[in-house]
């Protein structure tokens, strides 16, 4: 074969030079997108909110900026535009919504109930899903699941009275064994470690960085993922540590089912997993087991999405309350009359109850400000295009709209970034309207299907916590910890760290 000419090589330079420049001039002035306003770097490359997300913290905080000066809805990358109201946001979002999912490549996920791009794939697989995640399906365990796990976190936290707590590692560790042991029957015992140094919990934690590079470089995953499998195990282990995590949380889920389905009289009746619903179809709804990767990606998907979502929200709350003399004061006062005895545990039909107000209130706004999944949720417009804010937009686009700038709408939400429980003591009309606005969960047939279980575990922690333990996280965790980057989830910069002692009364 002849080598290759230097002549050669300089003729395929400039022609992707000249690739390249006529496509920024095609997306600039005439693509069918040209005419909507934004930064021009936008329209012209991924490469701009590539910059944004990767190298600061995050496309989502500018977005609020780039609204106030080029409008309601801007054009973010050459073939997405961003909606900034509520109307827009449930028009995407809305139940029965045309608008279809854009997935992006995410190695552990695929084939999950998120992956699902159309509204007949999300509705099936939701119907064997959604009666497991039911109140009533929740309520049922939680004899046996939340108090268990609640009674092993105080304990743990008992044990600790007196030395500064890792909380970003503590609430992780509740939430992945709850969410594990609901959906498995089977968790990691991260409760278990002194101190909550959960081994498996510290890797996990180093995913959501990963998730966010997926978001831009499509197959990012499974490149990575393919590379590190060629390293040695050790090596893996010690140095991609985020991936190990994952596939540690993969494969209690392949073990559960593959158990499951080879022992099948060991089903508990009682409370079922979640496999156990897949592995028993009803037929006469026209229900099929899915294939077992499906399931084992819907497994990891479950602990993916029920571990640093319901964790980050225990975060901001532990901060603000204690951060805050007056909030925590009322807290308390509210605690100590709904529950006299401060090592009882009560249960979540008593939470909900006109005792437990405040304490309700503190996880609205606890939810309202963490924010859930805050940036760019992708759906693309149906065959017939759609129309936002009177302006027509072409069908096949990408349009987004975050969950954050819903949260923080000032309108809504008077100083939006102020922590203020009692903006939810309200009339029922204005909390009706504050709640409509508010989209932590998000909304339609591809809202989140944790909800109930989101709510019963926060509930529960923070009534026990607060009752039983004083937290001070003056002097040991900074605004600056606090201060999340958007990592597909929102993600601290540090760890929300706090000296706990034991209540006497």
């Amino acid at each position: 074969m002849a080598p290759i000419s230097l002549q050669s090589v300089l003729y395929a330079i400039a022609a992707s030079i000249a690739y390249v420049f006529l496509k920024i001039i095609y997306r600039l002035f005439f693509h069918p997108l040209r005419k909507f306003p934004g930064p021009k770097l936008a329209a012209a490359t991924h490469l701009y909110s590539a910059y944004y997300d990767l190298c600061t913290p995050g496309l989502i905080k500018r977005l609020p900026e780039m609204h106030k000066q080029y409008g309601p809805l801007i054009r973010i990358q050459p073939n997405e535009l961003h909606v900034a109201d509520l109307g827009g946001y449930n028009q995407i979002f809305r139940v029965g919504t045309p608008f279809k999912r854009t997935w992006l490549d995410m190695e552990f996920l695929n084939g999950s109930l998120q992956s699902k791009e159309t509204l007949p794939e999300t509705r099936a697989r939701r119907e064997f899903l959604s009666p497991f995640f039911s109140k009533a399906a929740i309520l049922r365990s939680e004899p046996f699941l939340h108090r268990q796990k609640m009674t092993k976190f105080l304990t743990t936290l008992d044990k600790a009275s007196g030395t500064v707590v890792d909380f970003f590692l503590a609430f992780r560790c509740l939430t992945a064994d709850l969410i594990m042991d609901y959906c498995f029957q089977q968790d990691i015992n991260a409760l278990d470690e002194p101190g909550f140094r959960s081994e498996t919990i510290e890797k996990f934690g180093e995913g959501p960085d990963m998730a966010l590079v997926g978001t831009h470089f499509p197959n990012f995953f499974s490149f990575v993922n393919k590379l590190v499998s060629l390293l040695p195990v050790k090596m893996q282990e010690e140095k991609f540590r985020a991936i190990h995590g994952f596939r540690t949380m993969q494969n209690v889920a392949r073990k559960r089912i593959e158990y499951l389905m080879n022992n099948p009289e060991k089903t508990n009746s009682k409370i079922p997993t979640m496999f156990d619903l897949m592995l028993n179809p009803n037929t006469e709804k026209g229900q099929v087991t899915p294939p077992k990767a499906e399931m084992v990606a819907d497994g990891t998907l479950m602990i993916v999405a029920g571990t640093d979502t319901t964790a980050n929200t225990l975060g901001t709350i532990l901060f603000h309350v204690t951060q805050s003399p007056s909030i925590s004061s009322r807290l308390l006062s509210e605690l100590k009359t709904a529950i006299p005895d401060r090592n009882s545990v009560v249960d979540s039909a008593t939470l909900d109850g006109s005792a437990f107000t405040y304490t309700r209130a503190i996880v609205k706004e606890g939810l309202r400000l963490s924010y859930g999944v805050p940036g760019r949720i992708i759906r693309r417009t149906p065959p017939e295009g759609a129309t936002f804010n009177g302006y027509f937009v072409p069908s096949g686009t990408s349009v987004t709209s975050g969950i954050y700038l819903q949260n923080t709408d000032p309108a809504t939400f008077p100083s939006p970034f102020t922590f203020d429980p009692e903006r939810w003591l309200c009339d029922a009309e204005t909390y009706k309207q504050r709640d409509r606005q508010m989209q932590s969960f998000s909304r339609g047939s591809r809202g989140c299907i944790g909800i109930n279980l989101a709510y019963v575990t926060l509930h529960l922690t923070v009534a026990h916590l607060f009752r039983r333990f004083d937290v001070q996280t003056e002097g040991f965790t900074t605004e600056a910890d606090m201060e999340w980057h958007d990592c597909f989830v929102t993600t601290p910069a540090g760890h929300i760290k706090g000296l706990v002692k034991r209540r006497d009364d």
